[in-house]
């Protein structure tokens, strides 16, 4: 009976140990849900992300619906074509680079 205690000891610690190890790794994406503006070559781009890991981005009157998640410190914008924006989270700023674009920075409005 002793060793079934030290055999449930080891496995208890080793999976405390394995959750420490692994947590920070996960990063709760509640504090970026919200609006956010950026200034684009055609005016005002928004972008909404929504608790549920689902967002809208919305410019010059049009709305493309996304999903999205953070990774290792970046916003990962998932396109219903299957592309991947990347976002660089800075301080209070999501800078995302657009193909054939310059680099959009969106600071959050709501």
């Amino acid at each position: 009976m002793a060793m079934k205690r030290r055999t449930t000891w080891t496995l208890g610690a080793l999976l405390l140990c394995l959750a420490l190890t692994l947590c920070p790794a996960c990063e709760s994406s509640d504090k970026y849900v919200g609006t956010y503006g950026a200034q684009g070559k055609t005016g005002e781009v928004r972008v909404e992300l929504k608790a549920n890991g689902q967002g809208i981005w919305i410019a010059n009157n049009q709305e493309v619906t996304f999903s999205w998640h953070i990774k290792k410190g970046d916003l990962r914008i998932n396109t219903k074509e299957g592309g991947v924006l990347v976002g660089k989270i800075q301080g209070g700023a999501i800078t995302v680079s657009l193909p054939g674009q310059k680099d959009l920075v969106f600071k959050k409005i709501q």
